[in-house]
This record gives structure tokens, sequence and C-alpha cells, in this order.
């Protein structure tokens, strides 16, 4: 089954309409452009976006039947997710000199004809090329935190936030190699570890365990990430309330959530398509062992170790959105 991301994607493509990169104001831009990216809790995004863009779905699956769905009721005390939202860029928002047209300008500043000024985007900007969808792959896939549960995971600030540096499979293999200075059936198992859900190897757990490396049991979690084209589409999910719920309260795994979650987030009404948003996905889900007290963060911290070599982003100040040209989105 195509995901949100894919069916979006695709109508894009029959449209006509190629994704050149992405655009996102905020108040931390120095931030974003080193590579650190901010989530904030869902229920601030849900509280605080859901107002301000007027979606009374936004965090709601709607079903057959007149039924529906709340975010919270997916979450059910297991699970916790995060977001962070970006502007899609096309090639059709330039023109035939390529540079932005002035319609997009407005529409990014929500300086749109017949609307109040009272929402109109003052802060600078952080332009993204397409590589920023690879950069949230490598980070998924190479950070050995998000990867394995039973690893330990970065304790939280005074502000109940968590940071993590991401794309760091590296320098855990460093580490190991510390402490294997012969390439023998541990190491293997060790640095096999950091790619797969569960520790590999009868010693390896024993190693890690010794190094300080280990998650404790109660505290153990799975971490999810994603980055998706938000969907643009009317029809409801023709499925029961009953049926998810039932299969959200047996599941085992964080894909059961992220899949709901992502009908929740990155599924939208036809009348917002002109926002075109791109969302920035974090879910942490508890494991069956881990205490049912567990606290989750506020919010997430990511640092992306790598972003010197694949990450391009440049700082752009709110007025000078309207100068943007094509060959800026080009790595």
């Amino acid at each position: 089954m195509a995901t949100l991301h894919e069916k979006q994607m695709k109508e894009y493509k029959a449209e006509g309409k190629e994704p050149i990169g992405f655009i996102k104001f905020n108040d931390h831009i120095s931030d974003l452009v080193k590579g650190r990216f901010f989530l904030e809790n869902i229920k601030h995004f849900w509280d605080n976006g859901r107002d301000k863009i007027k979606d009374k779905y936004e965090g709601i699956i709607r079903l057959a039947d007149n039924e529906k769905i709340e975010y919270s009721e997916i979450l059910n005390n297991r699970a916790q997710t995060y977001i962070s939202s970006f502007t899609v860029l096309f090639s059709d928002d330039f023109d035939n000199n390529k540079k932005i047209k002035p319609e997009t300008v407005n529409r990014l500043l929500n300086k749109l004809k017949g609307k109040e000024n009272a929402d109109i985007e003052t802060r600078d900007a952080v332009i993204f090329s397409l590589s920023l969808m690879n950069v949230i792959d490598s980070m998924r896939n190479n950070t050995p935190e998000f990867v394995n549960h039973e690893i330990k995971k970065p304790t939280m600030d005074e502000k109940n936030h968590q940071s993590f540096k991401t794309n760091n499979f590296l320098c855990w293999k460093d580490e190991i190699d510390f402490v294997y200075p012969d390439v023998d059936r541990e190491y293997i198992n060790a640095v096999k570890s950091l790619k797969t859900k569960n520790l590999q190897g009868v010693n390896t757990k024993e190693i890690f365990k010794k190094r300080n490396w280990l998650e404790k049991t109660e505290n153990q979690i799975s971490i999810g990430l994603k980055g998706t084209y938000v969907y643009y589409n009317d029809k409801i999910l023709n499925i029961k309330k009953d049926e998810i719920l039932n299969e959200i309260n047996e599941a085992k795994d964080i894909e059961v959530y992220e899949k709901y979650l992502a009908e929740c987030f990155a599924r939208k009404a036809n009348e917002y398509r002109d926002q075109h948003e791109y969302r920035l996905i974090f879910s942490e889900f508890k494991e069956a062992s881990t205490k049912e007290n567990f606290i989750f963060p506020e919010g997430i911290k990511l640092e992306y170790l790598s972003h010197s070599k694949e990450l391009y982003a440049q700082k752009v100040k709110n007025n000078e959105v309207e100068n943007l040209r094509l060959e800026d989105f080009e790595k």
C-alpha cells in the first residue's frame, strides 16, 4: 500500500508540479541552518497550528458513518509524537526569469487579498534543497538510538526537552573499535546491533552494559522518524473505529501508531492544498516492559552531525524572500 507521501508525490507528478525545495519561517534560524531541528509536542502543535490555519480536522481521522478518531485516542498513553512543518516550493512558483513569483511571496507571507493583516509572517526563513528528504532518511537509518530500543537515550534538560545527535552511526562504530581492537565475531555482532532493534550476539549485551550504553528496561522506548508530504484528499478512511482502536490496543510495534498518526497529521482536506506542507514527524513508543508512568519529553531537538556534507540550508531575511531565485535551491 502506498504511503501518504507517495500518494501526494504521485498527485504532484500528475499535475506537472516539480518540487525544488522547502522554506521554513522560524525564530531559530541559526539553528536550522546548522542542522538543528526542534519538534513541538503534538499537543502544542495541535493547539496552536489548528487555530492559525482554521482546520477543525487537524489531528483527527474522519471515518465512515460520521465516526472520527482524535490523535489522543491513538497515543493511548503509550506513545507521543512531535512535529515540525515546512512549505514545499515548486518550479512553477518561479517565473520565466527564474525569480519567485509575487503571488507565491504573498502566499508565503500571508499577504493575500481579502485577508486581515494580523497574521502576516514577519520572521526570517531558511530554505532547503530537496536533499532535506535524504537527510531525514539518513537520520532515521543511521542513528543507533532510533534503531535499537535497548540503547540508552539522552536524558532530558530542565525544560523536559530531549536532544539527539543524529546520523551518528560512525561515532558509535568508533567507540566499538576502541572496545574491540581486533575484528572478530563479537565486534561484528556489536556493530550489527547498531542497525537492528535488539542486541546481537552472546556477549554484546554484557559489553554494552559495562560501557553504560544500555537503557534501563523500565525506560526502554522505540523511536520513529519520517518526513512526508501532506496528502490532500477529501476521502474518509473507510475503516471502523473499533477496528482501529483494537489494532492500537494490541500493537507491539511503533509502526501501528505511526500509520494512524500519519492519517491524523499528514492527511488534510483539499481546501488546504495550497499550503503545500511537508512535515517531519518524530514518535516515541513505550515498550511492553516500560513503566506505565514513564514521562515523555515536551519537545525533541535533533542535531544532524553531517550537515556540512549533505544538508543544503540557507538563511533568507524576511524582506529578501521576494528576491529568491530558482538557483538558490540548487545544491
